[in-house]
């Protein structure tokens, strides 16, 4: 549980998208909530400045107490208020980030490493494995195992995105490393594509909950009742989390070999945002239960 160290998660000044956090692997869709581009975003004739990026707007203030409020009543329930964990995450998207294109690209270094991991999967595929990881520099992990081999790739495909952004990839993926035998995944020539996509989508919810406990979990185990209640609390987080992702996905990466970088960054993105959506829509369908 947590990621990238102790914080008691961003200040309500803090930009909805930190200026530091680039757009990854490619731009979200916009919907609405997104920082609005510069005005005559035009390049620098030879010779001048490179105009200064615009300032972000103003974030709406307190726009992560509803989400909070919701997230530590769940806490507090240890894991049996799915009600109000769902609300919760609807409110961290609706109004802690002005919507789901703002949440996708909130996840930066985890968007980056989620494209890194398929462009390796099609590397895998295409090339093979051992001429892959040769060619990544990664040459003494020919003939390891498979869990060998995916911890290896990390300072690879991990890269820096700011210190709780890259520690959330980070977690996320070694998270998804440690989840290899329950995945029934035993060798990395052996990949069955719904095995490809089980890799793909375990990481994408990892990233997901540690993305929710730095903004709006940080406190949250402090409302649980003890050691129990916290790893109650925590697996109903990661499970609602893990099927939302699944029953989100709309993408096709069971041949990754076929894939060009800008379909891996849409599919990165547009997994990301479905999910995001998909938590949006329940969240409001416990609104309208009775």
């Amino acid at each position: 549980m947590g990621t990238a160290g102790r914080s008691d998660g961003p200040n309500p000044s803090t930009p909805l998208v930190p200026s530091w956090l680039d757009d990854g692997p490619g731009t979200a869709p916009p919907d609405g909530g997104g920082v609005p581009p510069p005005d005559g975003n035009q390049p620098a004739a030879p010779g001048e400045p490179k105009p200064l990026p615009p300032i972000p707007p103003a974030p709406p203030p307190a726009r992560f107490t509803a989400a909070r409020r919701n997230f530590s009543a769940f806490a507090g329930s240890d894991g049996r208020d799915s009600r109000a964990l769902r609300r919760a995450v609807r409110d961290y998207v609706r109004s802690g980030t002005r919507g789901s294109g703002n949440s996708t690209r909130r996840m930066g270094a985890s968007r980056a490493t989620a494209g890194e991991l398929i462009g390796i999967l099609r590397g895998f595929q295409r090339d093979g494995i051992n001429p892959t990881l040769t060619l990544l520099n990664l040459g003494d992990l020919v003939g390891r195992s498979l869990d060998d081999v995916f911890i290896g790739l990390t300072d690879f495909i991990c890269e820096d995105g700011g210190p709780i952004d890259e520690g959330i990839a980070r977690e996320a993926w070694l998270e998804t490393v440690a989840e290899l035998d329950g995945l029934a995944i035993a060798d990395v020539a052996t990949l069955s594509p719904d095995q490809t996509r089980d890799i793909f989508l375990a990481f994408i919810a990892h990233s997901i909950v540690g993305r929710l406990l730095q903004d709006i979990g940080a406190k949250g185990f402090n409302f649980a009742t003890d050691l129990a209640g916290i790893e109650a609390f925590d697996g109903q987080l990661k499970s609602y989390i893990r099927r939302s992702v699944r029953d989100s996905f709309s993408s096709n990466i069971t041949a990754p070999a076929t894939l060009s970088t800008e379909q891996i960054r849409t599919i990165v993105d547009r997994t990301y945002q479905e999910a995001w959506d998909l938590l949006v829509e329940q969240g409001d369908a416990e609104d309208e239960t009775p």
